[in-house]
């Protein structure tokens, strides 16, 4: 399914179009077009063009979205959907080779107690946690918690709350309750459109001004629209940004060909690109006569870093302990930790084993 002797067929996508997802996952689609066609441009697959479907699954459709995958194309490449544990389970019931950026989105550890030594004031020593109502990200807020309760820096956490993703939440009501807490940081998971700008403006219309901390979803120039946010957003991420320059070579190739085709440059799309190649040089492996058998048994690649984007993930999909925070200063992304350019922070006791 999804490929002949000319062409292969992959498809990709995310919850762009959700009526409460605005924009979760921008630039994902188009990372892995942009990934396709400078690989078509050097003669494609094993000869095949690379074609690729975008799918919006819009958060509620995901198992729609699969169903018709399965019908249509070889393998799902550098997909981000919210609902991700469904998304696993309906590739693997197809089956499906699946080649999600899903494992890397998630901080190899959480730095909260460090970013709170390091930028926040000591009054604001105490974090509440806010995240979409799914699966994945429950268990995320569990591990975060369990980390937090193991961190060298002391940082009290003052609960949990959820926001949904089938509805428009009520980010007010979430500002007041995130508030009510007394924390005085926010762990917020989610993009930019759908959940970083709201927070922060419902935030800033009721006179908080919270340091938020986020993941690499945020890394993207739509969480640039709100006010002042110096050193009171702070992202964590499992690569190289862009602002790295030429110290971050992989990342500015890739950067290069997202604006051949005008995609973003987001930090979802870095992770996307890294999924494509790890899909292609399985593919490579597997032979011009390659089935999805062979392609879902080789998915596994050890010590696989996308050529320099991120560090080394291992087999079992898990990352080394290594990040780069950046911060917002007057209206751009900046490196805060640590301060030069092409390295990570890999301190080990940060590293919080779950």
């Amino acid at each position: 399914m999804g490929i002949d002797q000319d062409s292969i067929t992959i498809g990709t996508g995310n919850d762009r179009g959700g009526i409460a997802t605005l924009g979760a996952g921008r630039g994902i689609g188009g990372a892995v077009v942009a990934v396709a066609d400078h690989c078509n441009s050097l003669g494609g697959l094993a000869g095949r063009e690379i074609v690729v479907i975008d799918y919006a699954a819009a958060v509620v459709e995901i198992d729609d979205r699969f169903a018709q995958a399965c019908t249509e194309v070889f393998a799902m490449v550098g997909h981000r959907f919210l609902l991700a544990a469904e998304a696993a389970s309906a590739a693997e019931a197809c089956p499906l080779p699946d080649f999600a950026s899903g494992p890397l989105l998630r901080s190899p550890f959480p730095l909260h107690g460090h970013l709170a030594a390091a930028f926040a004031a000591p009054a604001s020593s105490s974090v509440v946690l806010v995240g979409p109502d799914t699966t994945v990200s429950a268990f995320e807020r569990l591990r975060r918690l369990a980390a937090l309760a193991e961190s060298p820096v002391p940082l009290a956490t003052e609960g949990t709350i959820a926001y949904p993703v089938d509805r428009p939440p009520d980010w007010a009501q979430i500002v007041a309750d995130a508030r009510a807490t007394g924390a005085g940081v926010v762990h917020l998971e989610g993009g930019c459109d759908h959940a970083i700008v709201p927070f922060l403006t419902a935030a800033a219309s009721a006179g908080w001004d919270p340091i938020v901390l986020a993941g690499v979803s945020a890394y993207d120039p739509a969480c640039l629209t709100v006010g002042d946010l110096t050193d009171r957003l702070l992202i964590e991420l499992p690569l190289l940004p862009y602002e790295d320059g030429d110290a971050a070579p992989a990342t500015q190739e890739h950067g290069a060909l997202f604006d051949a085709i005008g995609t973003p440059r987001t930090g979802e799309a870095l992770l996307a690109a890294s999924a494509f190649w790890r899909w292609v040089v399985v593919s490579a492996e597997c032979g011009e006569d390659h089935d999805r058998d062979c392609v879902t048994g080789g998915a596994a690649v050890e010590d696989w870093t996308g050529g320099g984007l991120h560090p080394a993930m291992g087999d079992d999909e898990t990352m080394e302990p290594c990040v780069v925070v950046m911060a917002v200063s007057e209206g751009t992304f900046v490196r805060r930790l640590p301060a030069e350019p092409g390295v990570y922070d890999c301190t080990p006791e940060w590293a919080v084993e779950l």
